[in-house]
């Protein structure tokens, strides 16, 4: 490890809830597809930038709002 290494400073980035003081709500169908997959998977958390608070609380609304068929669970073929 060099010199310049050790000093370098890690950019932070903070949550987007964290930010604005909100919470994900399984209502709120537009805002959870951001955080789902081409494949409608979850997206982990380094692709959604978000706390480890968040990240499973999107999770957990993702599957209330599947099971509220809100959201797919599988896309549609043609």
């Amino acid at each position: 490890m060099s010199v310049h290494q050790k000093f370098v400073k890690k950019k932070t980035t903070r949550c987007r809830f964290c930010i604005t003081k909100t919470e994900p709500d399984y209502k709120n169908v537009s805002l959870l597809k951001s955080f789902i997959s081409d494949k409608f998977k979850i997206l982990p958390r380094r692709a959604t930038k978000l706390c480890a608070k968040h990240q499973r609380r999107v999770a957990k609304e993702i599957k209330y709002a599947r099971m509220l068929a809100l959201l797919p669970f599988v896309p549609k073929y043609k």
